[in-house]
């Protein structure tokens, strides 16, 4: 339940409860009084029935009359009083005495005198009774007896208690529960997120206190609060990791800039000095000079494509382009290299679909991969360039070992290949080889491969620029295979026969 709900019920309940428990204890107290004075009067008909015999004598009424001083003082008592009053509303007898609740006065009036006659009043202390007295059919008085409801004057005060404490312990529940719930729905929870909000704050691990009823505004509040701390917690981390990237990328880039600027220095130093060396020597020295330079620039060039690739606000201009046009170019242009270097080169493109591409960066994409492999394929070895989209088969010449990781890999989508021979990349070394300066040792060349150390980098994340992305395998006999994988497009024609 919504805590705005909870709280609206709860603040009825609190304000209407007591009431209707009020109302409650009233009609029961009110059913057990009139249950008693029931009992009462059927107790009090059967005391006063001999001194109503008594007082229904005529000539107490008279003015003068000896008996009333006689008879009536041994009938009354602490408990029983009683007043006769003539017709005319005088009053010629109080049973008096020290009873204080007794009628004052030597007259009443008419209208009270008359009032109520035959009818038992039930009071909260007493019952009362009045009845006229006749004599040959002639009104001559009236008596009123009162008797003290002693039972339930002696009862009063115990009850009293009882009510008052079941008032007590009624309150003391309602509202203890409602503290009870208002803790467990709404001040513990805050009490939790309080907590978490001050671990978050000073560094520490979130605990692993749960909350009941997360369904309501506090759990979600909660659960947007974990969610938000998990959030900035993964950001740290990423902050963190960017950073110690940038510090390896500066660092890296630092030593691997100093050794053309030495060259550089060398040989120009040397241009300097050695003035009557001979033309075709200065030549050379220059060409060293502007080789460093250009490759300065290139290390310089691929850091700035790394960095912007990396930024979030870049975007690449897509184009829409037909497949099997775009990658015939893109691969067919390697064939004059592979035949330059004497390379065994194979060559497949099987697609159909349309894609939208940045063309320049998915060029840039291919040759970094494409002189990766050439780089780690030895001479006369082949090298295999491969463009497959989610409907065909895969090449004869991919390593088959790879034929069903490739096939859940390329799920809707298309696969750039690169396969090359060569030694194997280890597996501690294939992981990390997509990240920043991170080349494989080739042994038998007694050193790095080569390169800036940010071409599988900037590959990685130009694929993801493009929604896709890239992995690569190895393996001692078919040597190491890079793959890109790309999302496709209908192609128009398959469009328009389904319109």
């Amino acid at each position: 339940m919504k805590l705005k709900y909870w709280l609206m019920i709860a603040f009825l309940i609190v304000m209407f409860l007591p009431v209707a428990a009020g109302w409650a204890l009233f009609s029961l107290y009110s059913y057990y009084e009139n249950h008693r004075a029931v009992a009462e009067y059927v107790e009090m008909t059967g005391r006063i029935a001999p001194i109503e015999k008594v007082l229904n004598d005529p000539t107490l009424y008279q003015l003068n009359s000896p008996e009333r001083d006689q008879t009536l003082p041994a009938l009354a008592s602490e408990q029983l009083s009683f007043n006769l009053y003539l017709p005319s509303g005088i009053r010629v007898y109080t049973s008096g005495g020290d009873i204080t609740w007794s009628t004052g006065g030597y007259t009443v009036r008419s209208s009270e005198l008359y009032r109520n006659l035959y009818h038992l009043q039930i009071r909260h202390r007493t019952f009362s009774l009045k009845k006229p007295v006749w004599d040959q059919g002639e009104l001559v008085g009236i008596y009123e007896i009162t008797m003290l409801r002693e039972d339930r004057l002696e009862g009063i005060s115990l009850r009293t208690t009882w009510v008052i404490g079941g008032s007590v312990v009624f309150f003391v529940l309602l509202y203890g529960t409602v503290l009870w719930l208002l803790s467990r729905k709404l001040f513990f929870p805050m009490k939790v997120l309080i907590n978490r909000m001050h671990g978050f704050a000073h560094g520490e691990e979130p605990d692993e206190i749960r909350v009941n009823g997360l369904s309501d505004e506090m759990g979600m509040l909660l659960k947007q609060f974990d969610a938000m701390q998990q959030t900035i917690r993964q950001t740290q981390k990423e902050v963190e990791r960017q950073q110690k990237e940038k510090e390896m990328i500066v660092a890296s880039l630092s030593h691997d800039l100093k050794t053309p600027l030495m060259s550089i220095s060398a040989y120009a130093e040397a241009l300097s000095m050695e003035r009557d060396s001979r033309q075709l020597e200065r030549q050379e020295y220059r060409d060293v000079i502007a080789r460093n330079v250009e490759r300065m620039k290139q290390m310089i060039g691929e850091l700035e494509m790394y960095t912007a690739l990396g930024s979030r606000d870049s975007e690449l201009a897509m184009v829409e382009v037909e497949g099997e046009e775009f990658f015939e170019m893109l691969l067919g242009s390697y064939g004059g290299l592979a035949e330059r270097d004497e390379y065994d080169m194979k060559m497949s493109v099987r697609t159909n679909h349309c894609y939208r591409i940045h063309p320049e960066s998915l060029m840039r994409l291919t040759d970094n991969l494409v002189h990766n492999a050439l780089r780690y394929t030895p001479p006369q070895g082949r090298i295999g360039l491969a463009v497959m989209d989610s409907a065909s088969e895969l090449a004869e010449w991919i390593d088959p070992s790879l034929g069903a990781e490739l096939d859940a890999y390329r799920n809707g989508a298309t696969l750039l290949i690169v396969q090359n021979e060569g030694p194997p990349i280890p597996a501690e070394q294939l992981e990390r080889i997509f990240e920043p300066y991170v080349q494989y040792h080739k042994e038998q060349l007694g050193g790095y491969a080569g390169g800036s150390g940010l071409g599988l980098s900037i590959s990685k994340r130009i694929a993801l620029k493009h929604g896709g992305d890239i992995r690569m395998w190895s393996s001692e006999r078919y040597g190491t295979v890079a793959v890109c994988r790309l999302p496709e497009r209908r192609n128009p024609d398959e469009t328009q026969n389904i319109t």
